[in-house]
């Protein structure tokens, strides 16, 4: 029998002790992500919140409203049930009477003429695994939550640029392009581009219930936004010309009184007061310059509107993205801005494309009160949350948001 060499025993048990120490660690770290993925999710509830107390919302309003909140977080709760990986938080926010409440119930109100809306919201906790430690440590901040709102479309990030502009008198904001309908759900996703890894992914996903066939939001088109910006020229230019008149008059005035003040003093001389005319009649030489150019400035923005307003009905009937960025009209400014039209502003075929709407007047019945449910909105923002992907899978599966559309009034035909 060969005989076995004891160093070649110890070179070998030294060696599997290596393998050990390296491959220890990493299983570790792997066996944590494993258990903090499959940890059972805890559910906590947290504190309802009135969003600007000062607003007003009657103790009888909102008993009436935590009904329908109650079954919100039944389906929420139904949904994630099982789920893991999270630990859970649950609370409710109402938010009053427009009357100083801000400027979201505000804009609410005047697009859809209801006073106050409210909602519900599970946020994740996320269970996660640190500096290769096998413990499993929870967020300390939740950046991830499943939200229910009832009626207000202007609480989740979905609408943009809210009470800065109007078209024909009404408020004019924007929003996603519509991914997709079934039925009376709509579905929005917010695609973006992820600057380290140039992958493309869904950083918010917006699913609005109607409790009718009629649609929530009407594009606004380019005929539409073009008119209005005429008239919208027309006013900046009084404007302009107005203030710029009336600041050359107050420097007139305010220059002859420190003129009247400056002979009173002791180191007044002729010759230094011919110098301190001439100088603020060069400054209002140049005001002057400024202007007799607003109104020819003017003038060639409103000639270059008319001129797109003569393009063809297809082109004018299209929708359009952003909204003119400049607070003065010029003739470039406004070739740029209608320019742009026909260009995207997505980096990328999947990434989510813009629409300049209005709330469509004919959706919303003020005359029911706020309480009633007439538009529910379900808001995910997943960002890069790996549970959030679960969570999305959940919501989107067939007949999930069957239980919410239950909860809308309909309307009758």
């Amino acid at each position: 029998m060969k005989k076995i060499d004891p160093r070649s025993v110890l070179q070998l048990a030294l060696l599997f002790f290596v393998l050990f120490l390296v491959i220890t660690p990493v299983s570790f770290a792997q066996d944590c992500k494993t258990v903090a993925a499959n940890k059972p999710a805890t559910l906590f509830r947290g504190r309802d919140d009135i969003i600007s107390p000062s607003g007003k919302m009657s103790s009888l309003e909102m008993a009436k409203m935590k009904l329908h909140l109650a079954k919100a977080e039944g389906w929420t709760k139904k949904i994630l049930t099982n789920f893991t990986g999270a630990k859970l938080l649950y609370s409710n926010d109402f938010y009053p009477d427009y009357q100083n409440s801000g400027p979201i119930t505000e804009n609410f109100y005047k697009a859809a003429g209801i006073k106050s809306s409210y909602s519900s919201k599970m946020r994740f906790y996320a269970y996660y695994c640190y500096d290769n430690s096998n413990t499993v440590h929870t967020e300390g901040e939740s950046g991830s939550f499943v939200s229910v709102i009832f009626n207000n479309v202007f609480i989740s990030g979905l609408i943009k640029d809210a009470g800065v502009h109007a078209i024909n008198g009404k408020p004019a904001f924007k929003t996603f392009q519509k991914k997709r309908s079934d039925g009376r759900i709509d579905f929005y996703e917010q695609r973006v581009q992820d600057n380290a890894t140039a992958k493309m992914y869904t950083a918010h996903d917006y699913i609005i219930l109607r409790n009718s066939d009629i649609p929530v939001f009407i594009p606004i088109t380019r005929r539409e936004y073009l008119e209005q910006m005429l008239k919208d020229a027309a006013a900046s230019g009084t404007s302009d010309a107005n203030s710029m008149t009336q600041a050359y008059t107050r420097n007139v005035k305010q220059f002859e009184a420190e003129m009247k003040a400056y002979k009173n003093d002791r180191l007044h001389t002729p010759e230094q007061e011919a110098k301190r005319r001439k100088w603020f009649e060069e400054d209002q030489e140049k005001l002057k310059k400024i202007i007799s150019k607003t109104s020819p400035d003017t003038e060639a923005a409103k000639e270059t509107i008319k001129q797109y307003l003569k393009k063809p009905a297809e082109w004018l009937n299209r929708g359009f993205e952003d909204f003119y960025s400049s607070s003065t009209y010029t003739a470039k400014g406004i070739t740029q801005s209608v320019e742009r039209m026909d260009k995207s502003s997505s980096n990328g075929e999947e990434e989510t494309l813009g629409e300049i709407v209005f709330l469509n007047p004919a959706y919303y019945d003020n005359k029911l009160g706020a309480d009633v449910p007439q538009l529910i909105m379900v808001h995910l923002p997943n960002g890069t949350y790996g549970h959030m992907l679960k969570v999305a899978a959940l919501v989107k599966q067939p007949g999930a948001l069957a239980p919410l559309e239950a909860l809308l009034n309909p309307v009758k035909p």
